[in-house]
């Protein structure tokens, strides 16, 4: 399912996003590239033409988090959002279209969010 594609992960905890790695590795995605906030993030946009997808944490009280989301929207970038916050599973206002999952994420979960992200972009 994500044969050639580079995915951007954004997450503060190096273990999730570790595990979140191992995932996508067993959907064969070829490279992915690690920000721990959403400034860094924003930091690495000369390199957004070449992500194919992105995986977010949104923290609550963290509007960064909800500004980088919006703006990879933007550009047109599919993506799921993992999240703590269980106010938020019912979506994010301001990114309708976006899979939203809470923490902890079933592997077959996140497996199930990406391929609908990747099918919506289509």
């Amino acid at each position: 399912m994500l044969d050639r594609r580079t995915v951007l992960i954004v997450e503060e905890e190096f273990l999730i996003a570790i595990d979140i790695q191992r995932v996508l590795e067993g959907m064969s995605a070829q490279q992915t590239i690690f920000t721990r906030s959403a400034h860094e993030a924003l930091g690495i946009q000369e390199r957004w033409p070449e992500i194919d997808l992105a995986i977010v944490e949104l923290r609550q009280g963290d509007p960064a988090s909800v500004q980088l989301a919006q703006k990879l929207s933007a550009a047109k970038i599919p993506m799921v959002i993992c999240t703590a916050d269980t106010s938020l599973r019912r979506g994010v206002a301001e990114l309708p279209s976006a899979k939203v999952l809470i923490k902890p994420v079933p592997d077959e979960a996140l497996a199930s969010a990406i391929g609908q992200a990747l099918a919506i972009s289509i």
